[in-house]
């Protein structure tokens, strides 16, 4: 048996790297874990008590490259929703993993207040305080799931460990990713891995998609590219900010089907008026941004970079429409949370019913480029209209709190002395 590059199992066991993730359905949870080794099955044992596993299921394993380990994923089914289970994975002979647990997600259409943390540009390089900030918030019941918008591992910035690159970060985020669903979206640095030996194993988010199994995965034309869930009174839509639509940053090279046409269908599904009673908040997820102030992105407050071009072109329109509330990104190494706005043009300065969409960039979990204040990249000055506050100066992370369905409150932390940088409450009537 080979040697694993990292162990986080005592005894005999190639199990490495559990996570958890929501499939849609509020009766299950995917478990997804890595082992160096093919094993004979791929079983997860669970139960309501610690060390008494009443259920066994299983699932699949694949490997994206030759010798590259494998990657795990069972679906467990009939949970009872907020119930708590305690779980194990991996193989009879290959070993066990150690004992976690979760919460199972609440039933449709609760109302129940939960808690949510929010970031993207991570890494490994300069993460490990936004880690243990979050976890601490885990440990004391402040967490209930986390959204990671994107460049997850920046393996590919690690071309030479590349394989280790993505090993040590889901070693670094397990004790998160065990105990809640990790949900994600792809940013451009899961594009590929830029190694001469690696570019046609990894291209077009082979190794994103081999890795993670995000709602409506078994779809091969679209994988884990973009998808929706509904959580309480929210309905969430991951979009793919890289591929799928039209001047895509990378669709010369990838064919995931056709995404726009798959937004409008679903917002209008989420729509109908049954269901925008029952799940008043809409809110997106996507890596790149189409409003940021820093100044290789927009100018006197219109955006000038080609992707955020590309995206307002694509998606703006159909937000408004369908009366999306927030969109959430990455991608610029910075915090800005900006006032509601439409076609360049701030439309409130109230939170209170907003009339456009908004949108909040926390793109600075740890990314090794840097933050952008600490490079060549400067913000847009004056500050445009539509930007409410920015923050570049620190690495951080945001908690969203949905109380129920007419109240947010979003906070976002510094993660040098975890104090509060920035607020901000929406309501709706």
């Amino acid at each position: 048996m080979k040697i694993g590059l990292l162990s986080l199992c005592v005894g005999d066991t190639t199990v490495k790297y559990v996570h958890l993730a929501m499939t849609g359905d509020s009766s299950e949870m995917m478990v997804g874990w890595f082992t160096d080794d093919k094993t004979s099955s791929s079983t997860v044992k669970w139960g309501s008590r610690s060390g008494n596993y009443n259920f066994t299921a299983s699932g699949s394993a694949s490997e994206w490259k030759h010798d590259y380990g494998f990657n795990h994923f069972v679906k467990l089914t009939h949970l009872t929703p907020n119930a708590r289970y305690y779980y194990v994975c991996g193989d009879g002979n290959g070993g066990w993993s150690s004992e976690f647990s979760f919460k199972a997600i609440p039933p449709a259409g609760s109302t129940n207040t939960f808690r949510m943390a929010i970031y993207g540009d991570m890494g490994i390089v300069n993460s490990q305080k936004t880690v243990e900030r979050v976890q601490a918030r885990l440990q004391r019941g402040e967490i209930d799931w986390v959204f990671h918008v994107g460049d997850i591992s920046y393996a590919d910035k690690h071309f030479l460990d590349f394989q280790k690159a993505w090993n040590t970060w889901f070693d670094r985020i397990q004790p998160i990713a065990a105990s809640v669903p990790y949900m994600v979206c792809p940013g451009n640095h899961e594009y590929e891995a830029y190694h001469p030996l690696l570019l046609l194993a990894t291209r077009n988010f082979i190794v994103y998609n081999a890795r993670f199994r995000m709602p409506g995965s078994e779809d091969s034309s679209k994988k884990s590219m973009y998808y929706s869930f509904d959580y309480g009174p929210v309905h969430f839509v991951s979009l793919s900010t890289e591929t799928s639509f039209k001047d895509a940053p990378f669709d010369d090279h990838s064919k995931y089907a056709d995404q726009v046409s798959w937004l409008i269908e679903d917002l209008r599904v989420a729509n109908l008026p049954e269901n925008r009673r029952q799940r008043p908040w809409v809110m997106v997820m996507g890596h790149r941004p189409i409003y940021s102030s820093c100044d290789e992105y927009s100018s006197n407050g219109v955006p000038t970079s080609k992707s955020s071009l590309a995206i307002q072109r694509n998606f703006e329109d159909i937000f408004m429409k369908n009366k999306v509330d927030v969109i959430w990104n990455g991608h610029v190494h910075s915090y800005e949370r900006n006032y509601p706005v439409y076609k360049n043009k701030r439309t409130s300065t109230s939170y209170y019913n907003p009339p456009t969409p908004f949108n909040i960039i926390t793109g600075s979990a740890g990314s090794l480029e840097g933050l952008k204040n600490e490079h060549e990249t400067k913000w847009d000055v004056p500050e445009p209209e539509w930007s409410a506050h920015r923050f570049g100066s620190d690495y951080g992370y945001g908690i969203l709190t949905v109380t129920n369905g007419t109240n947010l409150d979003w906070k976002f932390y510094r993660v040098s002395d975890d104090g509060l940088e920035d607020s901000v409450v929406v309501n709706k009537k």
